[in-house]
C-alpha cells in the first residue's frame, strides 16, 4: 500500500474542489434544474454512452475486485470489504429510512413528462431518489483503486471515471443532482473510514497473502 498521503496532494485537491464546487452549484440552483439543464442537452452520442458508463456503477464490479483481491491480497480485500459495507449502510439509512418513498426525476416532473428526454432501453424508477446507490458504489470502487495506483495520471482517470458514473444518473433521468452528491459523498467517506480503520495491519505478513500469492 502506498505510503504518501491517501490518495495524494492532486487528487485531494481535486476530491475538495468537486465538492466545493459542487456544493456551491446546489446552494445556487433549484431542486431539478440541473435535471433540466442536462436533459436539454441530450443528444444520440451522449444517450449511448452514459446508458453503458452507468454500469460501471453497478455492485457487479464490487464483487468482480473484491474476487480479485481475494485472489491476491486479503489486507486490501478486508478494507475494501469494510469500505462497501459502510456505503450500503450509509446509503440504506437513508433510501429505505429517512428518505424512503423520495421522489425522482420521473415522478417529480410528472406534468412536464412528455417534453423529457428517455434513453431507449433504460428503465426508469419513479422513487427512493435520495441517495445514489449507484453513485456511492462508482466512488467507492474507483477512490479504492486510487489507494492501489502511484500513477498521479492514472489516480485523476479513476476521480473522474467515478464523476462520469454520477453524471451518467441524472442524464439518464435516475436521480437528482443532490442525490449524486450525497452519493459521491459516502463513497469517499467510506473508503477513508476504511483505510484509517485497517491502515495499522498492512505490515501484517499473513494479511498481504491471498489465495493465489503466498
Amino acid at each position: 500500500m502506498n505510503s504518501d498521503p491517501i490518495f495524494g496532494a492532486k487528487v485531494n485537491w481535486l476530491t475538495t474542489i468537486y465538492f466545493v464546487v459542487f456544493g456551491v452549484i446546489l446552494v445556487l440552483t433549484s431542486h431539478g434544474d440541473i435535471v433540466l439543464w442536462f436533459n436539454d442537452r441530450h443528444s444520440p452520442v451522449l444517450d449511448t454512452f452514459f446508458k453503458y458508463w452507468t454500469y460501471l456503477g453497478d455492485g457487479a464490479l464490487l464483487g468482480v475486485l473484491g474476487l480479485v483481491l481475494l485472489l491476491t491480497n486479503y489486507y486490501r480485500l478486508l478494507m475494501f470489504l469494510i469500505a462497501v459495507a459502510l456505503q450500503t449502510v450509509f446509503v440504506h439509512i437513508f433510501k429505505q429510512w429517512l428518505s424512503a418513498g423520495e421522489p425522482r426525476p420521473k415522478t417529480f416532473f410528472a406534468d412536464q413528462i412528455d417534453t423529457l428526454n428517455f434513453v431507449e432501453g433504460v428503465t426508469v424508477r419513479g422513487y427512493d431518489s435520495f441517495p445514489s446507490g449507484h453513485t456511492a458504489s462508482g466512488f467507492t470502487l474507483f477512490f479504492f483503486l486510487v489507494l492501489l495506483v502511484k500513477n498521479v495520471a492514472l489516480r485523476i482517470t479513476l476521480f473522474f471515471t467515478a464523476v462520469l458514473v454520477g453524471l451518467s444518473r441524472v442524464y439518464l433521468l435516475q436521480h437528482f443532482a443532490r442525490d449524486i452528491y450525497v452519493g459521491s459523498l459516502f463513497g469517499v467517506l467510506s473508503v477513508l473510514l476504511a483505510y484509517r480503520f485497517f491502515y495499522k495491519q498492512s505490515q501484517n505478513e499473513k494479511l498481504q497473502k491471498g489465495l493465489i500469492k503466498s
